[in-house]
């Protein structure tokens, strides 16, 4: 079941990298005007190319979806970082250019911090269904920290600002809604009636969509190396922490192998921010807004 779960993950790995790819494209050349509202979508379903990230984004919540109903969080969130090694190679081939040596670099020490940690850590599943109660302070501090990033984003001019509070908004939610996954997939596993009436499934679509809609807001601020890295760094932490503590997950590890795990789990961030910020760096076109004298919404793919 674990080595299942590995593939799963790997596959919605590779889907969510084909996903930003396609929706950093879709969100190129929009107005800053309604980007952190429902109106936002209005502008993106015309673009094609945003429409196609979108239904590899579904296909990879789906696969990620069948390795939370077999795996852990702990073991399901931290491999999905390895959508930068998917997204670097495609995000290269569409920009026409060749993979620089840093980002062969970075490349390397997240797959050995990843090997390290899942060969050491062996991550193991806990509870199912954490109780309401438990969930109550991780919401109050999930509902008033992505209100304060919406809020303050709104009033920011476009660039580094607006996309990293944004981006923090989307990751935060985006983290949530892994753990509400999980106990949502669980809870179809007892039966359909019993998955549609469980609170974390309708929590997921409502975390899952508010995220999905702030992160391509994030991606249209105009810093693609602030945003992208920052989602992709939040949401396993955010997910992992949730796990270790709701959830009671826990890591397999002697004392002899705590530091070498912690060690791993460390470079693991620092390699994933480092990738991200290459690989959005490297997009001449990633983030600009329409050249002087045409529409915001000409840019359509």
């Amino acid at each position: 079941m674990t080595v299942l779960a590995v593939v799963l993950t790997l596959i919605a790995a590779a889907m969510f990298a084909v996903a930003a790819v396609l929706q950093q494209k879709g969100t190129e050349g929009l107005s800053d005007e309604n980007t952190v509202g429902i109106g936002f979508f209005g502008k993106l379903v015309k673009r094609k190319v945003w429409l196609f990230g979108i239904a590899a984004d579904i296909a990879g919540f789906a696969f990620q979806a069948g390795a939370l109903a077999i795996g852990s969080l702990l073991l399901v969130q931290p491999l999905l970082v390895t959508t930068l090694l998917f997204a670097l190679p495609l995000a290269a081939w569409a920009q026409k250019r060749r993979l620089k040596l840093a980002e062969w670099a970075w490349a390397a020490v997240l797959i050995a911090s990843l090997v390290v940690f899942l060969t050491l850590g062996e991550p193991t599943a806990g509870e199912e269904f954490p109780s309401f109660a438990s969930w109550i302070g991780p919401l109050v501090l999930l509902v008033f920290v992505v209100a304060i990033c919406v809020w303050g984003g709104s009033r920011m001019p476009h660039g580094t600002g607006r996309s990293l509070v944004l981006a923090v908004a989307a990751g935060m939610l985006l983290g949530y809604s892994a753990p509400f996954t999980k106990s949502g997939m669980d809870a179809f596993g007892d039966s359909i009636v019993r998955g549609l009436t469980s609170w974390e499934f309708w929590a997921m679509a409502i975390t899952a969509t508010l995220g999905t809609l702030w992160q391509q807001s994030s991606y249209q601020a105009g810093d693609v190396q602030t945003s992208l890295p920052t989602v992709t760094v939040l949401k396993p932490v955010v997910a992992m922490a949730l796990g270790l503590t709701i959830y009671h997950e826990h890591l397999r590890v002697d004392r002899a192998g705590d530091v070498a795990v912690i060690v791993a789990l460390a470079l693991m961030w620092v390699a994933t921010f480092a990738l991200g910020r290459l690989g959005a760096s490297a997009d001449p076109d990633a983030g600009k807004t329409p050249a002087a004298g045409k529409t915001p919404d000409a840019a359509t793919a």
